[in-house]
């Protein structure tokens, strides 16, 4: 292979570095207004009225929609597929609030610091309501009932695979996680424009499913399908906060109403308390092991706290039960879960759908289980993992070629993982300031949907006269090469350059039905999409060949954007020109792929800690990342999505948190909310293993969830290593940790 297996830049990361770049917040279009949001300061309320007087003082000021009037039906922010078994609990402004920021109007002006001031200026009168802040307050009865249909959902149960007989040592544990932010450079942003002549309603917004965008905003509104066009713009990050539609159905609300363009960019503050955060999760634990370290079966309960709206976290809770054999096999398991109402921001999509949630309780429990047994934590995982050709118990798929045992092998080589336990042993004997420890934590995730829900793809490729390829797919790209990717992969099928590769990203009015950019399906499934489409437009070419110039489709072979039969050679170019004009027509091709498999992806993480026990701070020494990854399109790329993921990992392990003040007003600025500052971002080593073998283009695999799997549990174990501790409450920040110390004194200083 020519192009697959090189580093390349992403397609269009100078242009953003330059500030070429055009975001939905950088659109301009003829008559654009502005909005800004309305939203609650109560947690648990009713609108009774709303004054819009001083608003419409300020100067610029247009308009507002709020919840006194009708804005469309309900609908579930987290929709993607029609007919989606999903709960419509919100409207586009909804008058009975369930949390401090929700939305319940918006103001239009001709600027935006103008529709932002005059939002700040209206006053709204409440029936204020008793409020629940947590899952256990919910539960107790103390806010009465926030939906009709209920505080919880219905509850999960899954058991799998059979209990062998026998006594086994029971190792339980627990895990409580706190609620987490995406923190994405780009905000939450929205340009909806209406066109009442032809009744075209335009969303252009940073989404990861623009069909998924369109289902939902035809549906609010009662608009034909056809009328709606969504079109994916450039994105500045998601990590599944736009997953989920928060600013598409007010930009869309106030274009209908304005009859023109109108533009939503939500403040920081915003993208806090109104759009959607990774869940708040309380789970209990329960491992039964051989004394020899043979895992016998793995047991959670799971409290999740899903927010105000139910949205994804009836989904989100049952994922968990997806993952448990991922990267272990072992005989039996058992997962319990229900999703609980509170009048907190609203839980949705995070980077991994429950695998580094999963991962956090999973490795802590089995690193508890190693020192209650007496077994090295690497061991006691060597004994657990997967190998090629184990099956998945959960979803009754095999794992394929599964390559978790040689990550953890290369990573102990690397590490020197036995020579610095033995190290950090010795510097820890003086008990003083500062203990050392390290830790490894496996993760597992993904390729796709299948075998749960719909997972196809479309493709279309045509040449064009000089010989490039323009390629037709429902692509999102949030930030992270997608698009580079794809030119690679089509590029080095179809004997070309990248440079000659031409293709955009999503729009419903010219791109084909995608489930949407999520579950590591999109270099997987319709990366294989294209690859088999470009295989179909080499017959093409042969066909055109043939049919030109008398020649045997047998005998012609692609080199560097020509057809040779080995005596002649016809470029591309000439191909294409003489089918236009002698045989009147294009070559094309079109494919349609359904995905059949899903193979084991993985990862083993290892972390090297210092923590100082007088100040409770923590700083990573050394880490490494060592990944199956089936074959690296783009090796930098990859490296910079796990070296990424590592800074977020770290950053839920040791600092971030939104909390939640007796009023309901939840953390709402990056001065509040501690993201890992770039000093205490550690060097991040990386290796991967790569033995292709599956049916994934060129034998890859996913990595863009996969590789945030581990870290927070990695990092987690070597803090709990470092201070012989048994810490369950993320994050561990410096304030735990001297909690823990000041608790455990004499343990901790003897």
């Amino acid at each position: 292979m020519n192009i697959i297996g090189t580093s390349r830049p992403i397609h269009d990361a100078e242009g953003k570095a330059r500030g070429q770049a055009n975001y939905a917040g950088d659109m301009r279009l003829k008559g654009m207004v502005y909005a800004a949001l309305i939203t609650s300061t109560v947690a648990n309320g009713y609108v009774r009225s709303m004054d819009l007087s001083e608003a419409e003082k300020v100067e610029g000021y247009l308009g507002s929609l709020t919840c006194l009037e009708d804005h469309g039906k309900p609908y579930c922010r987290y929709r993607s597929l029609k007919g989606q078994n999903t709960a419509d609990q919100e409207y586009v402004f909804n008058r009975r609030v369930r949390l401090v920021g929700d939305q319940i109007g918006c103001v239009l002006a001709d600027s935006l610091e103008s529709a932002r001031k005059a939002a700040r200026r209206v006053k709204v009168d409440y029936e204020v309501y008793p409020a629940a802040f947590t899952a256990q307050e919910t539960l107790s009865g103390i806010a009465g009932t926030i939906h009709e249909e209920g505080n919880t959902s219905e509850e999960i149960c899954v058991e799998e695979g059979k209990l062998p007989a026998g006594e086994f040592i029971s190792v339980e544990t627990q895990m409580h996680l706190a609620r987490v932010n995406h923190v994405t450079m780009e905000p939450h942003v929205c340009t909806a424009d209406y066109n009442p002549a032809s009744k075209q309603l335009t969303i252009y917004s940073p989404n990861q499913t623009v069909h998924g965008v369109r289902t939902v905003i035809a549906d609010i509104f009662s608009l034909p399908y056809g009328n709606v066009r969504v079109v994916k713009s450039t994105m500045g990050g998601s990590f599944g906060a736009k997953q989920e539609w928060v600013a598409e159905p007010v930009a869309a609300a106030a274009a209908l109403y304005r009859k023109g363009p109108v533009q939503l960019v939500l403040s920081r503050e915003e993208v806090f308390t109104s759009t959607i955060c990774r869940a708040p999760m309380d789970i209990q634990v329960k491992g039964l092991y051989t004394p020899d370290g043979q895992l016998m079966s793995m047991q959670a309960d799971n409290t999740l706290d899903a927010g105000a709206y139910l949205g994804n976290s009836k989904d989100y809770c049952g994922a968990m039960a997806n993952k448990f054999f991922r990267c272990y096999h072992y005989p039996h398991m058992k997962y319990t879960g229900r999703a609980v109402i509170t009048n907190t921001p609203v839980s949705g999509a995070f980077r991994g759908w429950t695998s580094p949630e999963l991962a956090l309780f999973f490795e802590h429990n089995l690193n508890m289980a190693a020192r209650r047994l007496g077994i090295d934590p690497l061991e006691l995982r060597l004994k657990n993992v997967a190998h090629p050709g184990d099956i998945d118990i959960r979803i009754n798929e095999p794992l394929g070629p599964i390559r978790i045992q040689e990550c953890l092998e290369k990573g102990r080589a690397l590490f020197h993982w036995d020579k610095r336990r033995a190290e950090d042993a010795a510097f820890n004997a003086p008990r003083g300031r500062y203990r050392r420890g390290c830790a490894v934590a496996c993760g597992g995730h993904l390729n796709g949907y299948y075998p749960r829900v719909i997972d196809f793809a479309s493709a279309e490729m045509r040449v064009a006269e000089d010989g490039g390829v323009l390629v037709n797919m429902t692509l999102h790209d949030h930030g992270c090469g997608t698009v580079e990717a794809f030119r690679m992969m089509i590029a080095e099928a179809l004997s070309l350059q990248p440079e000659q590769i031409f293709l955009g990203e999503g729009d419903t009015a010219l791109t084909p039905f995608d489930p949407g950019c999520f579950s590591s399906r999109t270099t997987f499934v319709l990366g294989q999409t294209a690859l088999l489409c470009a295989q179909g437009l080499i017959e093409k070419l042969k066909d055109a060949v043939c049919d030109l110039y008398d020649v045997s489709a047998a005998s012609l072979s692609a080199k560097d954007g020509t057809l040779t039969d080995g005596k002649n050679s016809w470029s591309y170019a000439q191909i294409v020109q003489d089918c236009h004009r002698q045989l009147q027509r294009e070559v094309f091709a079109s494919y349609q792929f359904k995905n059949t498999t899903n193979p084991g992806v993985t990862g083993a993480h290892f972390a090297h800690v210092e923590v100082d026990v007088y100040t409770g701070n923590v700083k990573i020494l050394d880490y490494l990342a060592v990944h199956d990854i089936g074959r690296a399109i783009n090796p930098e790329i990859c490296r910079a999505q796990i070296q990424g993921a590592v800074q977020m990992g770290a950053g839920a392990a040791l600092n971030e948190q939104m909390t939640i003040d007796k009023r309901g007003c939840a953390t709402h600025s990056l001065g509040e909310y501690h993201i890992l500052n770039a000093p205490q971002v550690p060097s991040v080593r990386v290796e991967f293993i790569e033995n292709g073998g599956t049916n994934g283009p060129f034998g890859c695999k996913s990595i863009g969830e996969v590789c945030h799997v581990p870290p927070a549990a990695a990092i987690v174990g070597a803090v709990n290593e470092a201070l012989h501790a048994d810490l369950d409450t993320i994050p561990l920040n410096q304030d735990a940790i001297c909690r823990w110390v000041e608790s455990y004194q004499e343990e901790v200083f003897s």
